[in-house]
């Protein structure tokens, strides 16, 4: 036997709570009791007594950018800035201390306009105020809505008469671009931003690995196929280089973003279904984003915004053309997840579901990305078709003043209903959206708990708050079953890789206040430690 852990509570997340773990070449060979871990034991066996502290498996983020992660450690950060003014002072002392030279892109990632005296987006002259020679592009927190300067809007050949399907270009009232561009708009505007090579994309994995284990962090469902991020072949072999190095933190279930048949179809011929991988990188789904977000009134919605009578926010696509996409994916045995946040997007992606598995049954858990505006019917029928929702209990908090706003109070009652999901039978994962909100399990599972904002604020929605079993459920057990990894992962049982987190306290015993100031003291991923706390005990 490698490793014998004994003397902890560990929660199996399976039913039971063991005081024992065995992990033989990776994997979890026993779970149970102290005498029966040591009768395992050789004489090269590494034992280690954990002195009560609690044992979970490893925590899975349902659904991160993680590539978009790492870069955003080196972009522009616009996070938390209050004016436009400070976008550009921000921009242009990020110019004179990187010494970028005229011509290369400026990407400033993660303003909200909501945070401003005057709440109107900026547009494209604060671009142009950061710098005239660059091509500039300010990212909204939410990723679906952004600004441009001049050359930006030239190198991706937009002019006063462009139009994209699903995406929008705004225009003043001569007809001129603003610079403010939405959805497959500022798709298309990222897509000319030179493609990272494979030793960046090597350099940006290990560095988010080593942000991520800290955290507990040994499996994500991550984006990052998409328009600012990479190709299939260059992330595997980014990956399997960082495995022969020892380097590798973190297991990747990929998200594949193909948003047309000619882009799905060599997917498919390829034989890249769900579950095709191996332990380190697997295809977990193809992923369709079917409207915008809820802070830029772009999320489509059944109804007006409350707060913007006439707008109902972007579909991107019709229902025939999801459906025919569904169905494509549906019967190649590839799960889709669908960015949805409103709910006019969700009803298209449940009837599209729906279409799909009338046609040919299979047992495929689809799944809707966010899902944070609809009602109870809707979740019904998602129940009924087996599908997952991956949320982002952090959402709670960061959006929690824009919704009754912008919804009005039936609907917001409704919305961002994570407990309303879980007991319908909706197979929920925990996630955070990161790099738009902050990636640490611990926090999502706080917000989950408590429907706070860890500085005191009362409860939102408190009726929607989840037990400290069920916000962990979210984060491990779940996270595998959306993947269709159980077999392998999301509990502590024989046969399961050890993935698991130590916590420097029982988060179980502790009073849902407490959950936000848990450490972890260690993390391990396949049975090899990717982090250990300089104050563990043991």
């Amino acid at each position: 036997m490698d490793q014998i852990f004994i003397n902890g509570s560990i929660y199996t997340m399976a039913g039971r709570r063991v005081e024992a773990l065995a992990v033989q070449r990776g994997r979890i060979a026993y779970a149970g009791s102290r005498e029966g871990a040591l009768a395992l034991m050789t004489e090269d066996t590494k034992v280690t007594d954990l002195g009560g502290h609690c044992v979970l498996p490893g925590f899975c983020d349902s659904h991160m950018h993680m590539l978009l992660c790492g870069v955003g450690f080196h972009r522009l950060d616009l996070r938390g800035a209050v004016s436009p003014e400070e976008l550009v002072e921000r921009g242009r002392a990020y110019i004179n201390e990187r010494g970028i030279a005229p011509g290369e892109w400026v990407i400033g990632y993660g303003f909200d306009h909501n945070l401003f005296v005057d709440t109107q987006l900026p547009d494209g002259r604060i671009a142009e105020a950061i710098s005239a020679v660059h091509p500039v592009l300010l990212d909204r927190v939410c990723g679906h809505v952004g600004t441009a300067n001049g050359l930006a809007l030239q190198l991706a050949g937009f002019a006063s008469d462009t139009m994209i399907p699903g995406g929008e270009l705004d225009r003043d009232e001569t007809g001129a671009l603003t610079g403010v561009i939405r959805e497959t708009a500022l798709d298309k505007i990222k897509a000319c931003i030179p493609k990272l090579s494979q030793a960046q994309v090597e350099e940006l994995l290990q560095e988010a690995g080593e942000r991520f284990a800290p955290c507990g962090l040994t499996s994500v469902h991550s984006d990052d196929l998409g328009p600012e991020g990479t190709d299939w072949d260059t992330l595997s072999a980014a990956m399997e280089a960082l495995e022969a190095r020892g380097e590798l933190r973190i297991r990747i279930f990929e998200e594949w973003e193909a948003a047309r048949p000619q882009t799905l179809q060599p997917i498919i011929d390829k034989g890249y279904h769900t579950g095709w991988g191996r332990e380190t990188l697997r295809v977990c789904n193809i992923k369709l984003i079917t409207d915008g977000s809820l802070g830029a009134r772009t999320a489509y919605l059944k109804e007006d915004y409350s707060d913007d009578p006439g707008n109902r926010g972007i579909p991107v696509y019709t229902q025939e053309k999801l459906n025919e996409l569904t169905t494509l994916c549906h019967k190649a045995g590839q799960q889709v997840a669908f960015h949805a946040i409103g709910d006019g997007a969700l009803e298209q992606c449940v009837t599209a579901v729906e279409r799909a598995m009338a046609e040919e049954p299979k047992p495929l858990r689809h799944r809707i990305v966010h899902c944070q505006i609809g009602n109870e019917d809707l979740y019904r029928r998602m129940a009924a078709l087996g599908m997952g929702a991956d949320v982002q209990p952090a959402f709670t908090v960061t959006d929690g003043p824009h919704v009754e706003p912008r919804l009005g109070k039936t609907r917001a009652r409704e919305s961002y209903a994570w407990k309303t999901l879980l007991d319908l039978g909706v197979l929920v994962g925990g996630g955070s959206d990161s790099p738009v909100e902050d990636f640490a399990p611990l926090w999502g599972i706080y917000c989950a708990v408590t429907r706070s904002d860890g500085q005191g604020a009362p409860a939102w929605m408190p009726e929607q708050r989840l037990s400290v079993e069920e916000a962990l459920t979210i984060y491990t057990k779940n996270g595998a079953l959306l993947a269709s990894q159980e077999e392998n992962l999301g509990t502590l049982e024989a046969g399961k890789l050890a993935d698991l987190v130590v916590l420097d306290r029982d988060i179980f015993t502790i009073t849902p206040e407490e959950i936000k100031n848990v450490r972890v003291l260690l993390t391990m991923m396949g049975g090899r430690e990717t982090y250990r706390d300089d104050s563990a005990p043991f």
